[in-house]
């Protein structure tokens, strides 16, 4: 029998945990941060080249032939190349599920290596700005441009299919007929079964149930909206290829490049610096521009730089799903069975579209549904001619919540509960029994805060303002995402700390920072640990760009855990630093290393107290060489479960104009220890601005006859601004606790999760009529009101 985990009480601690400016805000402030498109410039790099690649006009369709003869003549062109050329015939195909980061990888061994789908400059496109056919090498991005409107390209038009239910129909157009028959992906190894999971006896748990309730959400493809385009240079020569990029993934995109290209791995470098935003943006689709823009270097022998325009920025986006959910329960409320089917609309590429509809839901079913005896889940990846689709903040958990948030709602109605009431009899993880003490504490602080049992009428019931206005408010819960138990497939995270005989320390703890503050987290929990040697967060340098020539291997900005993983790997290294600057003060003080103890900067003798010196003066008595320990470990595999977060909402509907205004959200996250309170107050506040962007006004449109997208730009693609904005209110609990020193959870991945839904219940209440499609524009308040 499994013995439960039991938690450690969370203690004060001196640096974590505190409210601070970052350790990069006074460099950010000034301007002084340089990113990639700032250092890869002409001046530092003379003859610097600029590629631009051909984009397809068309949803589907396959180059017959190009003829690139008038755009090679024009002035400034020093290099085109086609899909013909041997260079690029030769490349295995591949996926953009390869540099998702997380754990590097080998050609063989990435996620869903069964759907290699993607060609480097194929002759075949898949939808509209697909990169096909030729790429252009110029002295200028105008040129380059100019060049690529020369080139005369022969297209076989081929029949396309937008929308996943036409495209699991017999007889639709077939988009990867190399990889499926029927637009449908199969079941692999990794995701499983279209159900791939199937507990105790859903179908006889319907049955016994008193009530059963079922209905349908639809979740569209958002785009990360990353100020930050994607941006790379290569400089190819004969003795190494250097890549610089905005890559959050350095050392993964160094495998995927040196496998993909037959270059050993010494021969390859990856340069990564800051990165201004990424939100998912930076998982997928970046392998064809580093190697086309690689083949070009070498091919010219000159550097080479790749910039998406803000139009090609939008290259991915959320995994658009209709999800279809069914629960069966006792009168007082025990859940009996759930059943929970999606459909996604992968779009042009597999990417990641199984981890948003099978990998995500299946955490969420380990971590919520431990206690509800029946459970089943279905899921279909399906092929069409949209933007490739999968990985953003939240990445199959916010699809997920829209349905789960649904049912949770109409059954409370349905039996006359307070959906909280609900949620805290049911939803838990295994390693605790009912009820969950993080959940519930989460439930009843937002609750609190928003005022739910003074603003929380029948729907449609409560008081009007201004002639026409409703109000109301709803809420919607969700598992934290992640602990660091589920990251074990990550494989070693290594960090150095060298301590300089000064007490000044130099942190190699490489992480690509993308704005999220894991950088002052590791910072904080680095002073955390030494602070028995008078160290603070002012005296340690860490390290902002990742080199893979010189840094150990990166740990990658996803999952929202970088902000403890390496400070976990931090405890661990400083006993070994602990120990060899109290052998340095053995022949000092000429006793054993264990009679001696370090507080506060100073070595002392414990039989005799008044013996004592400090770190620096012990250390420069010797040879002035810096304590540096590597330490490497794996993540904790102990499993603690999870703890919980929830957003609130009070929302205000026009039931003239159909207009909703959000007046007020609440979101309430359980970090288990909070690592960095200015950090972490901030990744709420800010996910909100994404959770409210595709609840309400964010939404892809695409010309249903030609299977054009019409607002790949930021103003007819509408994402709010300040004055957008609620009011919104960050609360952070360490109520659930994790293993390790901090045992702590990720928060800026699922921040945004919950709001969607919560809106959605709000608008419920304030108006009585359901709308389950998002975004939640006026027309479709008005066509529920029946007044459309």
């Amino acid at each position: 029998m499994k013995q439960p985990y039991t938690p450690r009480p969370n203690s004060n601690r001196k640096f974590v945990g505190g409210y601070r400016p970052r350790i990069d805000a006074w460099e950010k402030a000034r301007g002084k941060v340089e990113y990639v498109d700032d250092i890869t410039l002409l001046k530092k790099f003379p003859g610097m080249l600029y590629a631009k690649v051909l984009r397809s006009p068309h949803a589907h369709a396959r180059i017959k032939d190009i003829d690139v003869s008038k755009a090679e003549k024009l002035p400034g062109v020093v290099s085109i190349m086609t899909y013909k050329d041997p260079e690029f015939t030769s490349l295995r195909p591949t996926n953009a599920g390869w540099t998702d980061g997380v754990d590097t990888v080998s050609y063989d061994g990435k996620m869903w290596s069964e759907f290699n789908d993607r060609r480097v400059l194929g002759d075949y496109a898949c939808w509209v700005t697909d990169e096909v056919g030729a790429v252009v090498a110029a002295e200028s991005e105008e040129i380059a441009d100019e060049a690529l409107r020369l080139i005369e390209v022969d297209w076989e038009v081929l029949p396309f299919v937008l929308d996943p239910i036409e495209a699991m129909k017999p007889g639709a157009p077939l988009i990867h007929p190399e990889m499926t028959k029927t637009n449908v992906l199969p079941p692999e190894k990794m995701g499983g079964d279209d159900v791939f999971l199937d507990k105790g006896d859903v179908e006889a748990g319907f049955d016994q149930a008193e009530v059963v309730l079922d209905a349908t959400s639809v979740h569209h493809n958002a785009t990360q909206a990353s100020l930050d385009n994607w941006c790379c240079l290569v400089d190819w020569t004969d003795e190494k290829l250097t890549l610089y990029s905005n890559s959050f993934e350095a050392d993964q995109s160094r495998m995927h490049i040196s496998q993909m290209l037959d270059l050993p791995m010494h021969k390859v470098t990856v340069i990564s610096s800051y990165v201004g935003g990424q939100f998912g943006r930076g998982d997928t689709g970046e392998q064809p521009f580093f190697l086309f823009t690689a083949i070009l270097s070498k091919k010219t022998g000159r550097p080479v730089k790749f910039k998406h325009t803000r139009r090609e920025s939008f290259h991915d986006s959320r995994q658009p799903s209709i999800y279809y959910g069914k629960v069966g329960a006792q009168k007082d409320g025990t859940i009996t069975s759930l059943y929970f089917k999606s459909i996604g609309n992968t779009g042009a590429y597999a990417d990641h579209s199984i981890f948003a509809l099978k990998f995500a839901p299946l955490e969420i079913s380990e971590v919520s549904f431990a206690h509800i005896p029946n459970v089943k889940l279905e899921s279909y990846a399906v092929y069409t001619n949209k933007l490739p689709a999968c990985m953003m903040r939240g990445v199959g958990n916010s699809q997920f919540n829209l349905i789960f948030g649904h049912v949770v709602d109409l059954l409370a109605e349905k039996l006359d509960m307070d959906p909280i009431d609900l949620c805290i009899k049911n939803f838990g993880h295994e390693w605790e029994t009912l009820p969950d003490k993080s959940l519930t504490e989460v439930l009843k602080q937002g609750a609190q805060k928003i005022g739910w049992k003074e603003k929380r009428n029948k729907p449609g019931q409560g008081p009007t303002y201004d002639k026409t206005k409703k109000r109301g408010v709803g809420f919607s819960l969700h598992p934290a995402w992640h602990a660091e138990w589920q990251e074990v497939r990550r494989g070693h995270i290594p960090i150095s700390i060298a301590l300089n005989p000064d007490g000044t320390v130099i942190l190699d703890a490489p992480t690509v920072e993308t704005g999220t503050g894991s950088n002052t987290c590791n910072v904080l929990g680095c002073a955390e640990s030494l602070n028995f040697l008078g160290v603070t967060p002012e005296k340690i340098l860490w390290n902002h760009v990742v080199n893979t020539d010189t840094s150990l291997k990166d740990c990658v900005q996803t999952d929202s855990s970088v902000a403890y993983l390496q400070s976990e790997v931090i405890a661990v290294a400083v006993e070994e630093i602990r120990r060899e600057v109290l052998e340095r003060a053995e022949p000092i003080f000429k006793v054993k290393s264990e009679e001696m103890d370090i507080v506060d900067g100073r070595i002392f003798v414990r039989a005799n107290p008044d013996q004592s010196q400090t770190v620096k003066e012990v250390l420069f008595q010797g040879d002035l060489v810096p304590i540096v320990i590597t330490k490497s470990k794996l993540a904790n595999a102990q499993k603690t479960g999870v703890p919980y977060f929830a957003n609130f909402a009070e929302v205000e509907v026009d039931t003239d104009t159909g207009k909703v205004d959000v007046l007020h959200l609440v979101v309430i996250n359980d970090c288990g220890t909070v690592m960095f309170a200015s950090g972490a107050e901030a990744q709420q506040v800010g996910g909100q601005v994404m959770g409210l962007g595709e609840t309400l006004t964010e939404e892809i449109i695409y010309d249903e006859i030609t299977g054009v997208p019409l607002n790949f730009n930021f103003i007819d693609y509408k994402i709010p601004t300040m004055a957008d904005m609620p009011e919104i209110d960050p609360i952070l609990l360490e109520i659930w606790k994790g293993a390790g020193e901090y045992g702590a959870c990720g928060i800026g991945e699922g921040t945004l999760t919950c709001t969607p839904r919560a809106i959605m219940n709000a608008i419920y209440n304030a108006i009585g009529v359901r709308i389950n499609d998002i975004p939640i524009k006026p027309e479709k308040i008005l066509r529920a009101l029946g007044k459309v």
